[in-house]
């Protein structure tokens, strides 16, 4: 059990890459969050593919904004199409970061065609920062249990890409 945004969708019928990204930057400065800057590759990558399971083997135009350093970053490996998935992981940052993360796709939505979001907060559903709060203690209890229960436990664990792991054995 984790607290996790996960987000898919497409870019509008006449949205660039380009045009997305500096609306994402400008929105992120305002927040005080850093933002790397866009980068042009070739794929392959996994995430961007239009169904999210076959790998997407064309120009990807990518960067991430970092909300906070006990936080997933939020990355965009945006395809030529225009098709984005990821996710960000946010159980361990402050609350506002959570709720900063879907007040920014708020903002960003003007750009996209298309726009899903699966909280596991359920604040995007329901705006509910009490039952947000709830889930994330729930979270910690359920891990401080785990690990209570199995010392060979520990975690959280932060790769080097920024990806969170709640627990290790």
């Amino acid at each position: 059990m984790g607290i996790t945004i996960h987000y898919r969708g497409k870019l509008g019928p006449k949205v660039k890459a380009k045009e997305a990204y500096i609306l994402a930057s400008l929105i992120s400065k305002e927040k005080g969050w850093d933002c790397s800057g866009l980068a042009e590759t070739d794929g392959p990558a996994l995430l961007a593919s239009p169904d999210g399971e076959s790998p997407y083997d064309g120009k990807l135009y990518t960067f991430a904004i970092n909300p906070h350093e006990h936080c997933e970053p939020l990355t965009f490996q945006i395809t030529a199409d225009g098709y984005f998935k990821n996710w960000c992981k946010t159980q361990f940052a402050p609350l506002e970061i959570h709720i900063g993360i879907v007040d920014f796709f708020d903002q960003l939505r003007i750009k996209f065609g298309e726009l899903v979001i699966q909280d596991e907060g359920g604040y995007w559903e329901n705006r509910d920062a009490k039952a947000l709060e709830e889930r994330i203690v729930k979270c910690f209890m359920e891990m401080q249990k785990t690990k209570d229960d199995d010392p060979d436990y520990y975690g959280p664990v932060k790769s080097e890409d920024g990806r969170i792991t709640d627990l290790v054995k």
